[in-house]
């Protein structure tokens, strides 16, 4: 699948970056600009403004559902940003809203970062980030190998996961029989997408009896 072509909604796209820092090192990047959600583009810093509170909101649920997710089905690691990913040598490190490492890759994450591709990386779409979630960061996560990538953006509505076929290309993965979101790499997770555009998202008992509904056979 290509990438979704949507440059006419962004406001953004004929304005020129405006970069924190230029020419840095990698490494005084990750001593410059820790805990700052930014992202290095090869010598140059752009600061991620992608903050709002819808965004915050998804975010602060996908953090608590996961790591619900984890203590019933131990298969992984979640991490949230800032925490950048380092895969090929000419591609930006990119700072995902979340990151998730399976178990046997875990060794990749380092003390700063994480080197190499996270097996699923997950973005919250804002309005300033529509290019860049889906045009750049979909064809640089594609070549850099990262397994899954998902994709909510509450604009629009709109909750895809990709998988990294054999061909090395992305193609979204259609929904269950339920009409719910499912993962390649995560047993039994299955998420209704109609409730990430909730005013009031599960929280407490209802999030548990979520992951424990989806997981009901462990």
């Amino acid at each position: 699948m290509q990438p979704i072509k949507i440059r006419e909604l962004s406001k953004t796209s004929s304005q020129p970056k405006q970069y924190a820092a230029t020419g840095i090192s990698f490494e005084d990047f990750l001593k410059q600009f820790d805990g700052i959600h930014a992202e290095w583009h090869n010598g140059n810093v752009e600061i991620v403004m992608a903050n709002n509170a819808v965004h915050q909101s998804i975010f602060m649920f996908l953090i608590r559902l996961f790591g619900d997710y984890f203590e019933v089905c131990p298969v992984g690691e979640l991490i949230a940003a800032s925490f950048s990913m380092k895969t090929l040598d000419h591609l930006p490190a990119r700072e995902p809203d979340l990151l998730i490492m399976l178990n046997e890759n875990r060794g990749r994450i380092q003390h700063t970062f994480l080197d190499g591709a996270a097996d699923i990386a997950i973005e919250i779409v804002s309005p300033e980030s529509i290019l860049r979630d889906y045009d750049d960061k979909f064809k640089e996560y594609q070549e850099a190998g990262v397994c899954e990538y998902w994709l909510f953006d509450p604009q629009r509505r709109v909750a895809d996961i990709h998988f990294l076929n054999e061909r090395g290309q992305y193609e979204r993965l259609p929904l269950n029989a339920d009409d719910y979101l499912i993962s390649k790499l995560l047993p039994d997770f299955a998420l209704d997408p109609e409730i990430l555009w909730r005013e009031k998202l599960p929280a407490g008992r209802e999030l548990l009896e979520l992951v424990e509904k989806m997981t009901a056979q462990k």
